[in-house]
């Protein structure tokens, strides 16, 4: 059985065989498309890229705090 190059399992194995995961990999792929971007196209792209989640720390079966954490600040550009 062949299996064509644009084909999903042939695709998969590049990303399997250099080593990466699926989400590594599709990060590469839009860190380098939204880099192709032109200047107004990005910046709309950069704002669609916000990535926040929330915390809270627990004791006695009650959340005591809640904490928001903002994951874009510093991580531009860090794959490894």
């Amino acid at each position: 059985a062949s299996v064509e190059m644009s084909s999903p399992a042939a695709a998969s194995s590049y990303w399997r065989v250099a080593g990466y995961s699926y989400l590594k990999y599709s990060n590469m792929c839009a860190e380098m498309v939204r880099s192709a971007l032109k200047p107004a196209a990005k910046e709309s792209a950069k704002i669609r890229e916000a990535v926040y989640f929330r915390s809270a720390k627990w004791a006695n079966g009650q959340a005591e705090q809640n904490v928001i954490t903002d994951l874009t600040d510093g991580a531009a550009g860090k794959l490894g």
